[in-house]
């Protein structure tokens, strides 16, 4: 998206873009962040969330490099600190450390919100993702949808080409841990490492009285009202030929950016 934005549309509008480090990212992925900024010249800008709740206002933003990038999933331990554990009812994740950190990096340059339209990479074959409505309120476009209509399979022929791709299976992608995933990928993650859930239970122990909660007791991450350490010690006592069963896409189907003449190109 980002390249065919450049290449088709730069004399229409000023872009910017913008990448939003959680911190709990695999490591390729920020690997290849900085790939693609490398190879299409995109003056790709790093930005970290960084919480204000304590004077009332929403999080604000740090620029950082791909060098300087968190990698131990300071950002996301920094809003947790704030705003207490995310999960399927508090889904503070992307409004927090995406949403309201690239809009304060967007008011830092003078864009103020709704100046500008946000492109999104949601694909054609995601339209489910899509909602008209709120992204006509919040000036959301989806330039793979409307302008160039391009599917999963679009994307995987494109960097077939570049040694540099991603090439990291798809349970690994975007927050290692994330709560949005399903039972099997998570399952699949432990399989391959239990140390995957590391960061997920130091947040889930320091963290877990932090905000309110909608039942009695300490918040929790994860479907069926299971903490970090739950999860893993389900995970744990199954036999190795059990398979979980998929009870949804994964966090790369449900994790909405919006989060939300210039463009921002997210």
């Amino acid at each position: 998206m980002a390249q065919w934005l450049k290449k088709n549309m730069s004399h229409r509008y000023e872009m910017v873009f913008v990448f939003a480090n959680t911190g709990w990212e695999h490591h390729d992925t920020l690997r290849f962040a900085n790939a693609v900024d490398k190879y299409f010249g995109l003056n790709l800008v790093w930005v970290e969330a960084a919480p204000r709740r304590a004077t009332g206002k929403s999080s604000g933003h740090r620029v950082v490099t791909y060098e300087t990038a968190s990698r131990n999933g300071e950002p996301f331990e920094a809003v947790v600190a704030a705003y207490g554990l995310p999960n399927m009812t508090f889904q503070l994740c992307n409004r927090e450390l995406k949403k309201n950190a690239m809009q304060s990096y967007a008011q830092s340059i003078g864009w103020k919100n709704r100046s500008y339209e946000t492109a999104i990479g949601i694909r054609i074959d995601e339209m489910r993702r899509v909602n008209k409505e709120t992204a006509k309120k919040e000036r959301l476009i989806y330039p793979l949808v409307d302008m160039e209509p391009t599917d999963k399979q679009d994307v995987l022929a494109f960097f077939e080409d570049f040694d540099w791709d991603l090439g990291i299976p798809e349970h690994q992608g975007n927050c290692i841990g994330c709560f949005k995933k399903s039972e099997r990928k998570l399952l699949t993650l432990y399989r391959e490492d239990p140390s995957n859930f590391d960061f997920a239970i130091k947040i889930d122990q320091l963290y877990r009285n932090v905000g309110p909660n909608n039942v009695p007791g300490p918040r929790k991450m994860y479907r069926g009202f299971r903490s970090a350490q739950d999860l893993v010690d389900q995970f744990r006592a199954t036999d190795d030929a059990y398979q979980a069963p998929t009870t949804d896409g994964g966090c790369s189907e449900s994790c909405e950016l919006f989060p939300t003449e210039a463009m921002e190109v997210v």
